[in-house]
């Protein structure tokens, strides 16, 4: 089971917007207060237990002066047989549906309200049947990795250290007490970690091949070093802000997808990439590409960049004007007019180009002269 659109009312900046979610990846990507982190928000506003009060209403509409609560509405497509044997234990309208939505309009469960066509469902224990749903992951800020962590660190569960538990999972390590044992064991697992992590970063990091990832145990302290072909191992914190994200955000999301179902999880993910270079970008994007071959994925971005350009049905180009937060579900018609227009991107602005070159600027008809002369020029090399 999958997400497959997504319609909002009165959320934020949101008057009222619905837009289809691709079955892998979605893109938002438009200008800066644009609205993009607020769809995201939205969703993840929808999940059971978050907060979802009139805090959260567009103070520009209606529902707002009414003291009323904005309204989110997901459509589930794609339905699988287990999720349909699953669907009927609530009730026999899920045997010939195709999609179904559910709609939030308040903070209690009895606020959810299923509907298949017009018709909404009456539903008993509501909390049992939202567990049937992806859950929906929404990725803010990746904690960043840390040069040393305690054993006690690893074991109490708190969140700043959530991607040093989850680097020594990648690297097959459940029970951390393990690699603390000062033993040939203890030794033989601390190595064997940093080769198995080691060779899951080389993968998804191709602007240094040599990276390598080191633990060292001292007492009751992991050290973790890194280090390249032109640099001996050194802490994270000396590494670029931009690889020390990448790392943090490619442990945390490995470890979570690692032994998950298909279709377990929709991952929101606000501005991946924001700190790395352009290779490093399309590093990510390819990564993203891989997770997504799971779980579905929707992130915001203002890089071109971070877009895929073999898959452009995924991109959605979003926008604010008086009417409030809008999206574009064809980004790529006329040459990518909608993207081009809304981040303010230009062909002036790009020097990649050769030392020699020609731009021309013709009428879409006629002048079968100039396309047979810049035909020939390119033919010919100069």
């Amino acid at each position: 089971m999958i997400i497959s659109r997504l319609f909002a009312r009165a959320f934020k900046s949101i008057f009222e917007l619905a837009f289809p979610i691709d079955t892998k990846v979605t893109i938002l990507i438009g200008a800066n207060e644009s609205g993009k982190t607020n769809i995201l928000r939205a969703l993840n506003h929808f999940s059971p237990g978050a907060v979802f009060d009139n805090s959260l209403t567009c103070q520009y509409s209606d529902y707002y002066y009414q003291g009323k609560c904005p309204e989110v509405t997901v459509e589930y497509g794609q339905i699988s047989k287990d999720n349909r044997r699953s669907l009927l234990r609530f009730s026999e309208a899920f045997k010939e549906c195709e999609t179904f939505l559910i709609r939030k309009d308040g903070p209690a469960l009895e606020d959810y309200h299923v509907l298949i066509g017009d018709a909404e469902i009456p539903m008993r224990e509501v909390d049992r049947f939202l567990q049937l749903l992806p859950r929906i992951l929404y990725f803010e800020d990746v904690p960043l990795i840390k040069s040393q962590v305690t054993l006690r660190d690893l074991l109490d569960g708190r969140e700043e250290f959530r991607t040093e538990r989850n680097l020594l999972r990648i690297g097959g390590i459940n029970s951390p007490e393990i690699i603390f044992e000062d033993t040939t064991r203890g030794r033989r697992a601390s190595e064997e970690a940093g080769r198995l992590i080691t060779q899951q970063i080389r993968r998804a990091w191709s602007q240094e091949p040599t990276v390598e990832i080191k633990l060292n145990v001292n007492g009751s302290i992991l050290y973790i070093d890194i280090s390249d072909g032109t640099t001996v191992f050194d802490t994270p914190e000396s590494r670029s802000v931009g690889f020390r994200w990448y790392l943090s955000f490619y442990i945390n999301f490995i470890a979570q997808t690692f032994e998950a179902r298909a279709n377990e999880f929709v991952f929101l993910i606000d501005e991946p990439g924001i700190h790395l270079h352009p290779a490093g970008q399309r590093d990510l994007s390819r990564v993203i590409e891989d997770l997504a071959i799971k779980n579905q994925i929707i992130y915001t971005t203002h890089s071109p960049f971070m877009i895929n350009r073999e898959h452009p049905q995924r991109v959605r180009v979003v926008s604010k004007d008086k009417d409030g937060t809008r999206v574009d579900s064809e980004a790529y018609r006329e040459n990518w007019k909608p993207l081009r227009t809304s981040i303010g991107l230009m062909i002036g602005d790009l020097f990649f180009f050769s030392d020699s070159g020609m731009i021309l600027e013709v009428p879409s008809k006629g002048f079968p002269f100039v396309r047979k002369a810049v035909k020939a020029k390119t033919e010919d090399g100069r």
